[in-house]
């Protein structure tokens, strides 16, 4: 199975893992995503004023406890790939494996 998060899901799954981490509620946190061709992804995530840094193996992290938390998937089961495109911007493909 494959799923397909857009934009919006990625900054929902920052928020979700920064506010795990920071013990606060994910509409608390802001996000900004952000891709360079020569360092890849990253995000910036704001919390009560402090800026935190999330590199590209966090973002990949948040989308596996994002979809752990709110649809009960195995995150070791889940193969996620972030791109970007001028056109889509932000999104991610996560192949599920049945094999958990």
């Amino acid at each position: 199975m494959e799923l397909l998060f857009n934009e919006q899901d990625l900054i929902d799954s920052v928020c979700v893992f920064t506010a795990r981490r920071e013990n606060v509620r994910p509409e608390q946190v802001e996000v900004d995503l952000e891709f360079n061709p020569s360092f890849g992804f990253a995000a910036s995530a704001l919390v009560y004023g402090r800026t935190l840094r999330l590199n590209e193996q966090d973002v990949i992290d948040a989308v596996a406890v994002y979809l752990q938390d709110y649809h009960q998937f195995v995150p070791n089961s889940l193969l996620i790939n972030l791109s970007f495109s001028e056109k889509e911007r932000f999104t991610a493909s996560i192949q599920v494996r049945n094999d958990y």
